[in-house]
């Protein structure tokens, strides 16, 4: 495999190796007592045991050529050595491991980290720096079997607790063992403030969606509850409450809920108009109907937005959406300007242009992303209420106009 050398490795090469120098040479000269002056005869053996190590210097340069030469293997084999010889390189490998790890060569960065701690003589302090790094190793590697057990032992220690416990909580995250999660998250909360507030309200919520699903209705009121108990309004927890109303028929339960939810979050007008749809074809819905002519307010913008929001929720066929299409070709400047040169002014579209257009904009939105990360920016054609790129929580929300390039290009 061709190893891709860039300046900064080589720099930070540099700067690693001449600081593990500076402090063997500190090290050596802080451990040498203070001797008499030396006698003539004596001298020359004097300066010899004054003379610090250069053993450092001369591998260092060797294993750098390895590198510059695109030999990583052998210049990995020189550095695993000076380890094992020299005691005072230890924190040059600590940095030379980080490296690796940056630029992906995970095995190369475990090879490193292991053979650390291997050190019979190593100090607790680089034991647990090595400990920590090498867990670092297993996670960036996706081991996460292997990042889970050293990373509980580290959040055992003092020194190194919180940051075990952010690792603990990302991989319970990504296996999706919530119960798990609930746990290490309280415990960080006990020590500092946590990386993201609504995390375990989400959690609750996963495991009350699980319980939903296999038809533990209580269990999944309790756990709605604890998520409403750490974080009031919590938008996830009203939408799976309307879920369960709907489930129990009682719509209009079910549309009070969603319509909570629009009123305090407004970019989740597409989630949450599948289930007011829902609640208004149930059973006994009464004058539901009627007030849902309450979300079709007058105003352009609104409109336009309940029309984008029906189209990705994949609701482009309802009758309301055709209604208020013109609104949203008005306040899309790009998509008005191509249908207006097509078909000329949007509110003069017949109702069979206006249902054509509807569907046409569906198959377009089906084919491209419809959601971002406001965090990172990745984007997906899903909602997701955790972002799959950055991890972050509550990140995803709508592409606020229609872009519609994207969806007609090939794939």
């Amino acid at each position: 495999m061709q190893f891709d050398l860039s300046l900064d490795l080589v720099v930070a090469l540099f700067v690693a190796a001449a600081a593990g120098w500076l402090v063997a040479q500190f090290r050596f000269r802080d451990r040498t007592p203070s001797p008499a002056p030396p006698t003539p005869s004596e001298r020359p053996n004097a300066l010899r045991l004054q003379e610090p190590p250069r053993r450092l210097n001369e591998d260092y340069l060797k294993g750098l050529g390895f590198l510059l030469n695109e030999e990583p293997d052998k210049a990995l084999e020189v550095f695993l050595k000076m380890v094992d010889v020299d005691n005072e390189t230890v924190e040059t490998h600590f940095a030379l491991g980080s490296i690796y790890r940056r630029r992906g060569e995970v095995e190369r960065a475990i090879r490193i980290h292991e053979n650390i701690m291997a050190r019979p003589q190593l100090s607790d302090e680089h034991r647990l720096e090595a400990m920590f790094a090498l867990a670092e190793d297993y996670f960036r590697a996706g081991l996460f079997d292997r990042a889970e057990v050293s990373f509980r032992q580290l959040a055992e220690t003092e020194s190194r607790r919180v940051a075990a416990l952010r690792y603990l909580l990302r991989i319970y995250e990504q296996q999706r063992d919530w119960d798990h999660a609930i746990a290490i998250h309280n415990r960080l909360t006990a020590l500092a403030s946590p990386e993201q507030p609504t995390a375990i309200a989400h959690y609750h919520c996963e495991l009350a969606e699980q319980a939903r699903e296999s038809g533990d209705v209580a269990v999944a009121r309790e756990h709605l509850h604890r998520a409403r108990d750490v974080q009031r309004n919590f938008p996830r927890g009203a939408l799976i409450r309307a879920d369960i109303a709907l489930d129990m028929n009682e719509p209009e339960l079910a549309a009070l809920l969603c319509q909570r939810v629009v009123e305090l979050h407004p970019r989740l007008l597409a989630l949450a108009l599948p289930r007011v749809l829902r609640a208004v074809r149930g059973k006994d819905a009464g004058d539901l109907e009627r007030r849902f002519q309450a979300w079709i307010r007058p105003e352009p913008a609104a409109r336009a937005e309940l029309a984008y929001a029906a189209i990705v929720a994949g609701l482009e066929q309802e009758p309301f959406v055709r209604d208020c299409l013109p609104d949203l070709l008005r306040e899309d400047p790009s998509l008005g300007e191509i249908v207006r040169s097509v078909a000329g002014d949007p509110g003069q579209l017949t109702q069979q242009q206006r249902t054509d257009l509807a569907l046409g904009l569906a198959r377009i939105l089906r084919r491209t992303q419809r959601y971002r990360c406001v965090d990172c920016g990745f984007a997906s054609a899903s909602h997701f209420w955790q972002c799959p790129g950055c991890r972050s929580w509550d990140a995803f929300a709508p592409v606020a106009l229609l872009d519609v390039t994207p969806g007609m290009q090939r794939r």
